[in-house]
């Protein structure tokens, strides 16, 4: 969320719906992510966070920014030694 696909028309209150419903269906612990940018379809696309998140009372979120780390890269041979 937000969440739009090419050719079909926007609707702001069904995405706020699902955004809520999505939200109340937790049952201790609820955990919203966001990527700046992701590779999608073989293109990298700039995401903004939800609109919706700043209707969350402030009170009720802990907001953390994580580091990117790149990924270790592994040996060809030790990915199948890793089942064993």
């Amino acid at each position: 969320i937000p969440y739009q696909r090419e050719g079909k028309g926007f609707d702001l209150e069904e995405e706020r719906r699902l955004f809520y419903v999505g939200m109340t269906r937790a049952r201790e612990k609820l955990v919203l992510t966001s990527a700046k940018k992701r590779f999608l379809f073989g293109k990298t696309l700039q995401n903004k966070t939800s609109r919706f998140v700043n209707d969350i009372e402030n009170t009720l979120k802990e907001l953390k920014k994580m580091e990117y780390k790149k990924p270790i890269k592994e040996k060809k041979e030790d990915g199948q030694l890793k089942l064993f």
